[in-house]
C-alpha cells in the first residue's frame, strides 16, 4: 500500500512583490474581519509578507553583487579599449605596464564572474520563492475580499486554504487532521509537518506520497505514488490510506495517537513501526527529523506541497 521513499529536500518557488487593499464595502463587513475565517487569512497574509521580504532581501544581495561586477567589467573594457592592455613583449618592463598588459586577462576573469553572478542558483531560487509566495500572498487577498462580501463558512474542515492555489504544509497538516478526525494541536500538527518533510515529494496533492488508487489518479513514480487530481482527492487518498490499512499496516496506531493528541514523538513512532516506510532514513523515518523540525517548525511548516 506505500512504497519505500527516500528522504529529500525540496526547493520551492517565488514572484512578483503583490500589494493590495481589502475591499471593505458592505455593511456586513465590519463583522466578518471578526471572524475566524478572516483572522487566520490575515495571519498567512502576514506570515507571507514575512516570508516575501527574506527572499526580497536575499534578491537584492544579488542584485547588489550584478552590478558590482558589471561596473568591474565595464571599466576593464574602456582600459582595454584605451590600448591599456597592449601584449607583454610591446610594453616596457615597468611596473604599471606589467599591470597594464594583465588587463585582456583580468577582463576575462571579470566576464567568468559576471557569468557566475547572473547564473548563481541561489538567486534564482530567491527569484522563484518571491513569485510563489507573492502569487499565494494574492490569492489570500482575494479569498479575503470574496469572504467579506459574501461570507461563507465551508464544512470541510479547509477554512483555511484558498482552493487551487498553493497550500502550505502546515494548511494542508489541519486540513488532513480534520480529515481523520483528528484535533489541529500542536503536537499533530508537528508530526504531520516533519511527515510531509520526511517525503518532501512533488507529487500532485499528496505531501505524505501514498498510493492509494482514486479516479483520474495517474503515477507519480515507478513505485505507484499517486499525483491527484485536486487537495480535496489527495486528503481523502491520506485518509483512506489509513484507515483501510489500520489492521493489515499498522496504521491504527497512528490514527489513535492523532486522535489522542498525543505526543509527537508517540505518533512519530508508530508511523515508523508501521508498514507506511518501514526501514527508510536508515529506521529513523519521520523519528529522526522529528527533532530538527520541532526546533523550526515555521521554516517547515511554511512550505508549500505540489499542486496540479
Amino acid at each position: 500500500m506505500r512504497r519505500p521513499r527516500s528522504l529529500a529536500i525540496a526547493v520551492l518557488v517565488a514572484g512578483p512583490l503583490l500589494s493590495g487593499v481589502f475591499a471593505v464595502a458592505l455593511p456586513h463587513a465590519v463583522a466578518a474581519e471578526r471572524t475566524p475565517q478572516i483572522r487566520s487569512l490575515d495571519r498567512r497574509i502576514r506570515d507571507a509578507d514575512r516570508h516575501m521580504r527574506t527572499w526580497q532581501h536575499r534578491l537584492d544581495r544579488w542584485q547588489r553583487r550584478v552590478a558590482r561586477v558589471a561596473v568591474s567589467v565595464q571599466r576593464l573594457s574602456e582600459r582595454v579599449e584605451s590600448g591599456h592592455g597592449a601584449p607583454v613583449e610591446l610594453v616596457v618592463a615597468s611596473r604599471h605596464n606589467v599591470r597594464s598588459s594583465l588587463l585582456p586577462f583580468r577582463l576575462e576573469q571579470a566576464h567568468r564572474r559576471m557569468r557566475q553572478v547572473l547564473h548563481d542558483a541561489e538567486a534564482r531560487n530567491a527569484q522563484q520563492q518571491l513569485a510563489a509566495w507573492g502569487t499565494y500572498r494574492s490569492d489570500l487577498q482575494q479569498a479575503r475580499r470574496e469572504i467579506i462580501r459574501s461570507p461563507r463558512h465551508p464544512a470541510t474542515g479547509e477554512a483555511d486554504i484558498v482552493p487551487g492555489e498553493p497550500v502550505t504544509y502546515d494548511a494542508w497538516a489541519a486540513a488532513f487532521l480534520a480529515r481523520v478526525g483528528a484535533p489541529s494541536c500542536e503536537e499533530n500538527l508537528v508530526v504531520v509537518v516533519t511527515w510531509e518533510t520526511a517525503e518532501s515529494t512533488e507529487a500532485a496533492y499528496n505531501p505524505l506520497a501514498t498510493t492509494h488508487a482514486m479516479d483520474g489518479a495517474t503515477d507519480f513514480n515507478a513505485t505507484g505514488v499517486r499525483n491527484y487530481l485536486s487537495l480535496a482527492q489527495g486528503l481523502d487518498a491520506s485518509r483512506d490510506t489509513l484507515e483501510l490499512g489500520a489492521e493489515s499496516y499498522g496504521y491504527g496506531a497512528i490514527l489513535s495517537s492523532l486522535r489522542a493528541c498525543s505526543a509527537a514523538e508517540t505518533t512519530s513512532a508508530a508511523i515508523n513501526a508501521s508498514a507506511w516506510c518501514r526501514a527508510c532514513a536508515g529506521g529513523a523515518y519521520v523519528t529522526g527529523l522529528l527533532p530538527i523540525v520541532r526546533a523550526d517548525y515555521q521554516g517547515h511548516a511554511s512550505r508549500l506541497i505540489s499542486g496540479g
